[in-house]
């Protein structure tokens, strides 16, 4: 046994020359496995960015027309030639099944969730304990089939509070005791009465009349060194400021999701449309991520066992 394996090899490959030998063939079957399951995502991620539907109206070998995943696939095989024998030679696993290509989409979606995850966390340090309030859209003029969603909202949330934007006009003059009481209650780490005396006196001054809005309000009592002495109506207002006031920035997407289940596709169940959804959106993160295919091929050979091999050992 030599000192030098020490640390790089188990017991069992310095002492059995035959197990070592199946371990290095499982190693060059797992690297091959890997080389072809990553040209196939390469198809999937293909078809995602570009909004394409993966499948067509017949995948039978002999068809004609099998749709733009299958054709895409072919096309690669061509100029691939581990790739076209193993599409001409499979018998365990091929890799362009109906089911494959939904276990990629959802690896695929994992993994770029994950990635926003952690960028984010990387960009933004926000503390979760700090966790102010969620903002959902209410609906409240939806009329027809949908009329009465606010009702039904509040009826099921009943801890949310409703904000009347026809009340705002008096609240500008008149102290709003009514909406005290619901911040109150919506948030019981606020000091009562130490917030009431302080708006009692924003009230009655017309120096503060004079700001519009919360940001403003707050950056007067920030240039003027008052912050400790209106505290409590400091930290409403932090309240107020980071508190998202619309829900727009999801409807952003909704011109992709149009574009992706199309008359033509609207069978497309929910987990394949949000799938191919964040490969659209995220195309511009899939193509940073250098290391995407294997963080893919981890995910999908991780979701059940199979008698390909993807893990290396």
């Amino acid at each position: 046994m030599k000192l030098s394996f020490f640390g790089r090899l188990s017991i069992a490959e310095q002492l059995d020359e035959g197990y070592r030998i199946g371990i290095r063939k499982h190693n060059e079957e797992v690297t091959k496995n890997r080389h072809i399951l990553s040209r196939i995502i390469d198809c999937v991620k293909f078809c995602g960015a570009f909004e394409l539907a993966l499948r067509g109206h017949d995948e039978t070998e002999a068809s004609a027309n099998p749709g733009i995943f299958r054709g895409l696939v072919n096309f690669v095989a061509s100029l691939d030639g581990v790739l076209r024998e193993h599409l001409e030679n499979a018998t365990v696993f091929k890799g362009t099944s109906k089911t494959v290509q939904n276990e990629l989409l959802d690896s695929s979606s994992e993994s770029i969730a994950t990635a926003l995850k952690d960028r984010l966390a990387v960009i933004i340090p926000l503390d979760q304990h700090k966790l102010i309030c969620q903002a959902y859209d209410g609906a409240s003029v939806m009329r027809g089939a949908t009329a009465g969603v606010q009702k039904k909202m509040q009826d099921h949330l009943v801890s949310a509070t409703l904000l009347q934007g026809d009340r705002y006009a008096q609240y500008s003059t008149a102290f709003p005791e009514d909406a005290l009481r619901s911040t109150l209650k919506a948030y019981p780490m606020l000091n009562g009465s130490k917030l009431k005396t302080e708006l009692s006196l924003i009230y009655s001054k017309d120096e503060f009349k004079a700001c519009c809005g919360a940001v403003d309000l707050f950056q007067l009592f920030m240039e003027n060194n008052v912050a400790e002495v209106f505290s409590e109506t400091v930290t409403l207002l932090k309240i107020l400021i980071t508190t998202p006031m619309t829900t727009a920035e999801a409807e952003r997407c909704f011109s992709t999701l149009k574009r992706i289940k199309t008359f033509l596709r609207n069978t497309m169940t929910q987990d394949r449309l949000n799938a191919l959804a964040m490969l659209s959106v995220e195309k511009r993160l899939v193509t940073e991520m250098t290391d995407f295919n294997q963080k893919v091929i981890e995910k999908f050979a991780g979701l059940k066992e199979r008698r390909a091999k993807f893990m290396f050992k």
